[in-house]
């Protein structure tokens, strides 16, 4: 341990390390568990792997962090896997490794591995939870918030914002969504064929795009971005772009949108924490190795002959990031890959994207002519940032009084603090 009993750690310390430690770590935690138990019991995975954290924060702040706090979480949520099968009336051997899920294995255990898992396709074990839980007989989108849920632990509210849904349906559709996974009953080590694999990417290349869409804009909290989450993200994207199996165009495409997005990270928040918009953000303080990776990432998506959303999304955060300021940003040709992008995805999030571009173009009035359009879409009104853009375009055109009330209205919904002090900032503009 790194305190001892008689120099305690503030709870608040203590459950700022935790929550980062447990956004890192819950992934690897719930997929060990569930390579050896199936899937039939993922929901106890999961209670244990909550039941290892919550003891950590009964006992760190008193006793101290250990010095390998994943390696304990691990060894506490296998032990408490191991009392639970036991009253159960089962005896499973849970290996005791006083090491994090994910860690360094000798070349026997990763050479035994490698031909049990997916046929030596998938190796890491987030990656490999993630393909489980995105089995053909559960619907798409349910895919996607159980494996949002299982994967990086993300709430019912979380997971309902990213979609535009209520919090109670997406509570019922990821208890269905286990429900049917537990009916399945399949473990980590006799997964998908690598047709399979190949059939599920598409859906994993989305939840991890959603992983690092909720890092870095979270919808509450007290940080505009959780970069531990996204940084995860990020690295997955890079374990499906290297894969044997999974190595294809739009893997690279994915791994250059979220490289060119976390470059800017240093740039998005003050020293006193808060928002920098782009237009404002001093470049100097961009990631240029991020950027030169995106660059590269990019090239490679090139090679194939499908186009997926993910192209057209790098080619646009490619453009912000050749710009050497945001005044010689290039919007004529943001828009057209923004049109693309809209006739691609249909999405209403793209739209109020592209009408911001717009606006910058120099057409602000056509951009709040499409704003309003966008307004019949009924789940947009507990959207912040279709509010925050409305008011945005607003101000540009001269309307305070009608920018205040968007701005009023982007405070009314769920937001990050520094995005809500942001707003109130805006607000007290509009005079």
């Amino acid at each position: 341990m790194t305190r001892s009993p008689s120099d305690p750690l503030s709870d608040q310390v203590v459950r700022h390390q935790l929550e980062r430690l447990a956004r890192r770590e819950r992934g690897r935690l719930v997929a060990d568990l569930v390579s050896k138990l199936g899937s039939a019991r993922l929901q106890m995975a999961e209670d244990v792997v909550q039941d290892a954290i919550i003891a950590a924060m009964a006992t760190w702040p008193y006793k101290g962090m250990p010095d390998n706090p994943g390696g304990w979480l691990n060894r506490v949520a296998r032990n408490k896997a191991y009392d639970r099968l036991r009253r159960e009336g089962r005896e499973v051997c849970l290996p005791d490794e006083d090491r994090a899920p994910g860690g360094a294995r000798s070349a026997d255990e990763n050479d035994g591995e490698h031909g049990r898992f997916f046929g030596a396709q998938v190796e890491d074990p987030e990656l490999k939870l993630m393909f489980l839980c995105c089995h053909p007989e559960i619907g798409t989108e349910d895919q996607l918030m159980l494996t949002l849920k299982v994967v990086s632990g993300f709430t019912a509210r979380d997971i309902a914002a990213v979609f535009l849904k209520k919090e109670a349906a997406v509570g019922q559709r990821l208890a269905r969504a286990k429900r049917k996974l537990r009916a399945i009953d399949t473990s980590l080590t006799d997964g998908p064929s690598r047709f399979e694999v190949r059939k599920r990417l598409p859906t994993v290349l989305k939840v991890i795009y959603l992983m690092f869409s909720l890092g870095y804009a979270p919808r509450r909290g007290d940080s505009l971005i959780l970069r531990d989450v996204a940084e995860e993200a990020l690295r997955l994207s890079g374990a499906v772009a290297e894969g044997k199996e999974t190595r294809l165009p739009a893997a690279d495409a994915l791994v250059a949108l979220l490289s060119f997005q976390a470059s800017r990270f240093d740039a998005r928040v003050d020293s006193e924490g808060n928002m920098v918009l782009l237009r404002d953000q001093n470049r100097s303080l961009w990631n240029r190795q991020l950027i030169d990776n995106g660059f590269a990432h990019l090239r490679m998506a090139q090679k194939g002959d499908e186009l997926t959303r993910y192209h057209l999304e790098a080619a646009i955060a490619a453009g912000h990031a050749a710009a050497p300021d945001f005044a010689h940003t290039n919007w004529d040709q943001m828009l057209r890959v923004y049109s693309n992008l809209e006739t691609m995805t249909q999405s209403p999030i793209v739209a109020i994207n592209a009408c911001v571009a717009e606006a910058f173009s120099g057409a602000p009035e056509e951009a709040f002519l499409k704003l309003e359009v966008l307004a019949q879409h009924e789940q947009l009104q507990s959207f912040a940032p279709y509010h925050t853009a409305r008011g945005e375009v607003l101000r540009m055109l001269k309307r305070p009084a009608d920018a205040a009330k968007s701005f009023k209205e982007a405070l009314e919904c769920d937001a990050s603090s520094p995005v809500v002090k942001h707003l109130r900032d805006r607000l007290a503009t509009c005079v």
